[in-house]
């Protein structure tokens, strides 16, 4: 594993090889690729997959437009699969992400897109800790995006994509995204944007635009002095 990769990692308190701290996992690094075997086998890859154009008229698009040019703080950073979206959007984004396994699968997937050159990875930066806590001590950004994980639908017609259940396992719900949406729109220069289900409420009472898709949607808020 190269050097900075490991350092990274480490930084988060993860031990390859070893157990996930609160999970039931193991980390393991081979063929250049960070793999993620849960208790059950089930196996999930640092990877990244190339994002396609994005269409001007795209909810995703719209909702992001002040930030075009601009920066952006991805508070939720996840697999990365947003961050890499986000990226071909702004000219930086800070990514951030509390979980340390997760973590460490978002900087070995971005890693291996940087080192096959992908001009958006390049754009990215990836900081292991607690979003609440270090937006308030980081530059403002143009936008800052949380992707809070989704409520479980009352009625599961599908199993949701592998990624999102082992995502679940390991992080559970996010009961403090209201807390997260509060602090970012008091350090957001232009705007706050939230990525929900269609089938959940909005994270707050006052969006001053909602851009729906076919399953999600991409709810707006102002900034507000703190």
């Amino acid at each position: 594993m190269p050097r900075a990769l490991l350092n990274k990692i480490l930084a988060a308190g993860i031990s390859l090889s070893g157990g996930c701290t609160d999970a039931d996992c193991v980390l393991t690094w081979s063929a250049n690729t960070l793999t993620l075997t849960m208790q059950d086998r089930e196996r999930l890859y640092a990877r990244l997959e190339r994002p396609a154009r994005l269409g001007a008229k795209q909810p995703f698009n719209r909702a992001l437009a002040p930030a075009r040019g601009g920066s952006i703080i991805d508070a939720t950073g996840g697999l990365g699969g947003d961050s890499l979206m986000l990226a071909m959007v702004a000219d930086s984004v800070m990514t951030l992400e509390r979980n340390p396994v997760v973590y460490a699968m978002l900087a070995a997937a971005l890693h291996q897109a940087r080192e096959q050159g992908w001009p958006a990875a390049l754009r990215i930066e990836e900081q292991f800790g607690n979003a609440v806590e270090l937006i308030p001590s980081m530059p403002q950004a143009d936008v800052i995006y949380i992707d809070p994980m989704f409520p479980p639908k009352r009625r599961q017609s599908a199993l949701p994509p592998k990624p999102v259940r082992m995502l679940r396992l390991l992080v559970g719900d996010d009961p403090d995204a209201k807390d997260l949406l509060d602090v970012a729109r008091q350090h957001a220069k232009q705007r706050v944007v939230v990525k929900h289900p269609l089938h959940a409420p909005t994270l707050a009472e006052d969006p001053v635009a909602v851009h729906k898709g076919k399953v999600v949607r991409y709810e707006v808020y102002l900034p507000v002095d703190s």
